[in-house]
């Protein structure tokens, strides 16, 4: 009987703790899982295709711009055997954008399968970059919250080049940090990987800060000889991988590392908040032909640009980012890092990781601030926040219970989730789309004998859906010099809705068709949102 109670008493137990220990060990496979990040990244690639799919049918007037306007001609260009160069960014985008073109046969939807499949190994990257470096559990959770964050998200549909940047300058990270031991491979890896992000944005530069991060923490520790020897393969990779670009920007341009970013660090400094962006990109910016010539112009107010921007630009990053719920834990898991005295050992793997970051965000003080710039850091800022529950690396963590990392962690990531869905779910259908109805009316009413080539407007979106060239309206302050402009350089249409009578306010009368406009002939025009399409009279 006694023998029976005590079976009885113990099977009420054991069971119990069976369970408890069964639970605790699904968490530990799910989070130790060989396939995580890739399930991870697989399961972020359905959900963000369906979404897109269902709900992205045009491009905004925001970051997409750039996409109708400077992507897709470089795209069609580069399939007719000529490679744009670009003021601002190198040729590899458009190149990738004009081959997917070819399986899918649409260009805005080829952006956006770029975007969400650049976006998913941004994630698996991200996972195993921060598993190898820190922990599987720390891998778990920062890939989550990554994966949930509103502008990650936001960029990961958008038709531009911020995704296949980050994908890139992410997996130079990855094959960089992949081995605790040097490996030869990984190294020249890297380095073509470094040499694609420069070829796709010029900000890839930052890549070759893995040199100072060889040279002087080496983690792999190595000696000197075989620090300098890593340094000239991970930089001849580098470099060979954009030098044909470079021989051919100095074969049409004379300039070898030819680009005019140094307009954005001028606009910064001498544009911003004194003309409006319009007047100083297409007139006062052309005064500037240098970095020298930005810099030398009035350089105390560029290193008090620089250093103005280093609290303002992680202001902006708490706060247009990653939201100031996981803000305050960023700061607190910087406070955390410092006093826990890392430096005492600071020839390890993690240092390398932070440094990386940290060149990234030094490079991002010479322009204007963006949150979409910034995409690259969410990991290392999201890393930092939930460090102060699972590095164990740091003081308190063993002063703080398991559970409340958990509970924190859990509340972090719900919050972003629901700030993800209702911030881009204002955002992601926030197109044109009257467009589509404008481009199915001219498709079907206007005879192919008057279909035009060029068309006018303030943004380049009615161009690729009307399939024409794109003229951007000019900086002209009167009627007659308007309709003298669209005939010098042969104009057939012009396009006039609320984004063009807000950047030319001094034309808004064109928004009413019933008005008499000389020189040009009404088309079409609707109603919600006001819009003409004009034809422009021999």
């Amino acid at each position: 009987m006694s023998s029976k109670k005590t079976v009885r008493k113990s099977g009420k137990k054991i069971p119990q703790k069976k369970k408890n220990n069964s639970l605790k060990e699904l968490f530990d496979n799910i989070i130790r899982y060989k396939h995580a990040g890739l399930s991870i990244a697989l399961l972020y690639f359905v959900v963000l295709l369906i979404v897109s799919l269902l709900y992205h049918k045009v491009g905004d007037y925001g970051v997409e711009t750039d996409f109708f306007w400077s992507y897709v001609p470089g795209a069609k260009s580069f399939l007719n055997g000529t490679i744009h160069i670009d003021q601002f960014r190198g040729p590899l985008y458009p190149m990738i954008l004009g081959i997917f073109n070819l399986l899918v046969s649409n260009y805005f939807l080829s952006g956006i399968l770029l975007g969400i499949i650049s976006g998913s190994l941004v994630i698996f990257f991200s996972f195993e970059i921060i598993k190898r470096i820190f922990s599987a559990k720390l891998a778990f959770f920062a890939t989550l919250i990554l994966a949930a964050n509103p502008i990650f998200v936001q960029y990961t549909y958008s038709a531009g080049t911020d995704m296949v940047f980050n994908a890139l300058a992410t997996g130079t990270l990855f094959f960089f940090f992949r081995e605790k031991e040097l490996s030869y491979k990984n190294l020249i890896i890297a380095g073509v990987l470094g040499g694609l992000s420069y070829l796709t944005r010029y900000n890839g530069v930052f890549l070759l800060g893995f040199i100072v991060i060889i040279l002087f923490v080496n983690y792999w520790n190595i000696s000197w000889l075989k620090r300098i020897k890593s340094s000239i393969i991970f930089l001849a990779s580098f470099i060979l991988t954009f030098t044909p670009w470079g021989i051919y920007c100095l074969s049409e341009k004379g300039s070898f590392f030819y680009n005019e970013n140094y307009k954005n660090i001028a606009y910064e400094l001498f544009g911003k908040g004194k003309v409006s962006w319009d007047q100083f990109w297409f007139k006062e910016s052309s005064s500037f032909t240098s970095l020298f010539d930005v810099i030398g112009r009035d350089f105390p107010k560029f290193i008090s640009m620089v250093i103005g921007n280093i609290g303002g630009h992680f202001i902006f990053d708490m706060e247009r980012l990653m939201g100031w719920y996981i803000g305050v834990f960023v700061i607190l898991g910087l406070i955390i890092l410092i006093v826990s005295k890392p430096y005492k050992n600071w020839k390890s793997i993690q240092t390398g990781y932070y440094l990386s970051n940290i060149f990234f965000f030094g490079l991002l003080l010479l322009v204007f601030y963006s949150e979409r710039f910034s995409i690259f850091l969410i990991p290392f800022y999201t890393v930092i926040a939930l460090g102060v529950f699972f590095n164990e690396k740091l003081i308190l963590y063993k002063k703080l219970p398991a559970e409340l990392g958990y509970v924190i962690t859990v509340i972090l990531l719900i919050l972003t989730l629901s700030n993800s869905v209702t911030f881009n779910s204002s955002r992601i259908d926030s197109g044109p789309v009257e467009l589509l109805t404008l481009r199915d009316w001219y498709q079907t009413h206007v005879p192919e004998s008057e279909k035009g080539k060029k068309i006018a407007a303030r943004k380049p979106h009615v161009a690729y859906y009307l399939n024409m060239d794109f003229y951007l309206l000019p900086l002209v302050n009167t009627y007659p010099a308007l309709i003298d402009s669209f005939k010098k350089h042969d104009v057939d249409y012009l396009y006039f809705s609320p984004i063009e009578a807000g950047m030319r306010r001094e034309f808004q009368s064109l928004l009413n068709p019933k008005s008499p406009h000389p020189g040009l002939k009404t088309v079409v025009y609707f109603n919600n949102p006001p819009a003409v399409l004009y034809k422009v009279l021999r």
